[in-house]
């Protein structure tokens, strides 16, 4: 490495050992927590698998049985399901609430259908023992909930998307690197897996791991700025060479409209290619900070990871020696990016336009003075451009994480 050195601690782009680090530890620790959360609850269910009577039946999977039903609920909440219609007393922290709403496991294939059914089961269990019960065909099983309800994802689709994603990763590396299905023993123990699988997640973000932070600075950021944060190195053919090799190869996305293709190249936006590795960390990063977001909706005491990347990233100071606060602040209207816009480029002029009612052009800004004012939060992934096919023509739009947004 020459005398320049990232401005980036903890940053080493040019040295294998370090990308060797990231896929055959942080991500393979990563992932056999994952496998070791998901073959859990698949042997709880396995473990509760058959007619609800016969499970209530057998004294060993009772006391489960119940936990997972309505653990941690007090008297007057139980009184309510029975009563059916909408219940809003399951509280984060109790059992019942962890395995219906993180877990997504209950009697039905949603919540809507738990409740009902749940409802049903505590008015039969007032009239009868589980000897006699265990004599009848209740016809309802606890089993798991369908991922997406109503357009709406789960923690635990959010659990399926991370596994396909890292399965796609280390498919990609296989001839680099070599890891097996390996997965962490939880046995029946959920909370314990959950929380592991958690603090395994939260260790791979940008926040605290230099290498997805790599990553993810590399999404849609000018040329210029990168040469500026890590130096002309990481565009050197070694350096392409080494990423390409663990999948990582980036493209131009943007560049200012000019008749003169070198200056073009110059200061283009430069972006992981789809399909790339690079570009499924992206998205497995992003599918971990909404799991924060998703908990922390539904009252686990969990960080809303990031919101907390934001906030800290705004005080830090910029290449330049002012925080982005102060920097965006001389944006001008600024906060009409805090919701995706669509831009283009035009001989050296970006104009962004309004991509809902009222529609059209809102502002215009040459592009030397975009790179001055948006490098900084793209370099940080607080602002992105992202390329989207519409009705096979193509857009680039353009989105700002604002604070209090």
């Amino acid at each position: 490495m020459a005398s320049c050195q990232p401005k980036v601690p903890g940053v080493r782009y040019w040295d294998e050992s370090w990308w060797q680090e990231f896929f055959a530890k942080d991500l393979a620790e990563f992932y056999a927590s994952l496998n070791g959360l998901l073959n859990a609850r698949k042997a709880l269910l396995n473990e509760l698998s058959g007619d609800l009577a016969q499970v209530l039946a057998d004294p060993q999977r009772r006391d489960l049985a119940l936990r997972v039903l309505f653990g941690g609920l007090d008297e007057n909440c139980l009184e309510k399901i029975k009563q059916g219609g909408y219940v809003d007393c399951i509280k984060a922290g109790t059992a019942a609430h962890f395995y219906k709403y993180v877990l997504g496991i209950g009697l039905g294939k949603n919540i809507d259908d738990d409740q009902k059914e749940s409802g049903g089961l505590l008015n039969l269990l007032k009239t009868m023992s589980f000897e006699e019960i265990g004599r009848e065909k209740l016809g309802i099983s606890i089993t798991e909930y369908e991922p997406i309800v109503m357009s709406s994802f789960t923690v635990m689709s959010y659990l399926f998307e991370m596994k396909k994603i890292v399965d796609e990763i280390y498919f990609r590396i296989k001839q680099v690197i070599q890891v097996q299905q390996v997965q962490a023993d939880y046995d029946l123990d959920l909370v314990k897996a959950f929380e592991d699988f958690l603090n395994k997640s939260i260790k791979l973000l940008p926040l605290y791991n230099p290498f997805t932070f790599f990553i993810r600075s590399l999404y849609s950021t000018p040329r210029p700025y990168l040469n500026i944060m890590y130096c002309e190195e990481l565009f050197s053919d070694p350096v392409r060479n080494l990423m390409r090799k663990y999948g990582v190869e980036l493209t131009k996305i943007l560049d200012p409209g000019l008749n003169v293709r070198s200056k073009n190249d110059e200061l283009a936006v430069i972006g992981h290619k789809d399909g790339s590795v690079g570009k499924l960390i992206v998205k497995l990063v992003q599918k971990i900070y909404d799991m924060t977001y998703k908990l922390n909706s539904y009252g686990y005491p969990v960080s809303n990871e990031y919101k907390k990347y934001v906030e800290a990233k705004y005080n830090e100071e910029t290449s330049a020696g002012y925080t982005l606060e102060k920097l965006i602040s001389t944006i001008p209207g600024y906060k009409v990016y805090c919701e995706r816009k669509q831009i283009t480029v035009e001989k050296g002029v970006v104009t962004a336009y309004e991509i809902k009612y009222p529609y059209g052009k809102i502002a215009s800004i040459a592009y030397d003075k975009f790179l001055e004012l948006f490098s900084p939060l793209l370099f940080l992934g607080i602002a992105w451009i992202e390329k989207v096919w519409v009705e096979k023509n193509e857009y680039n739009y353009l989105e700002v994480a604002c604070l209090g947004d």
